[in-house]
């Protein structure tokens, strides 16, 4: 909040510095579970960035993505999917079809289908974050374990356990021993 005092006074309120201390505490409203204080903070971290960047921008994607993350906490999954499906469609624009930062989009809609217990849905977006990862990545990344885990944890909702067991062995096998903790 000092520093966001101190950029509105050096810069005005409508300054691409400002938006970031905007977005800086949404973060931290966002991991005190203080959502709606959260949204505020995004919102206008959004705004700024709209008037400064326009809408085809990286910085606006992330304030989509973390605005449809708060909703998706908060329960409100049409308007999760919406701002998530704007960051996706932004990501794409900026990046094309094959980068990792599509491939997390496509992560958070997944995860919000599954949230909906829409499991189809959530597998095709997973499936499409797991392909793009493994063609930058390889085999060995916490992405794609990430991934594969995501899978798995969908196979267990539908039932399928063959398939979700499946899934978990490829994201344990996935993780590179480099990094530590595997995924649970």
């Amino acid at each position: 909040n000092k520093a966001l005092e101190i950029k509105r006074n050096i810069f005005g309120e409508k300054h691409p510095d400002v938006a970031r201390s905007y977005s800086y505490i949404g973060i931290v409203y966002s991991y005190l579970r203080e959502y709606n204080k959260a949204l505020e903070y995004y919102n206008n971290a959004l705004e700024i960035q709209l008037n400064v960047y326009g809408e085809k921008h990286p910085y606006v994607a992330t304030s989509y993505k973390n605005i449809g993350s708060v909703y998706s906490k908060l329960g409100e999954y049409t308007k999760a999917l919406e701002y998530h499906n704007k960051t996706l469609e932004i990501k794409r624009n900026i990046f094309g079809e094959k980068h990792p930062d599509v491939a997390r989009s496509y992560s958070y809609i997944g995860i919000v289908y599954s949230y909906l217990r829409e499991y189809n849905k959530a597998l095709e977006y997973y499936n499409n974050a797991l392909e793009i990862f493994l063609n930058i990545y390889g085999e060995k990344h916490p992405d794609v374990a990430e991934s594969y885990k995501n899978i798995g944890t969908v196979y267990s909702l539908l039932g399928d356990e063959a398939k979700a067991s499946e899934y978990s062995k490829k994201a344990a096998e996935a993780w590179p021993e480099e990094t530590g903790t595997k995924p649970q």
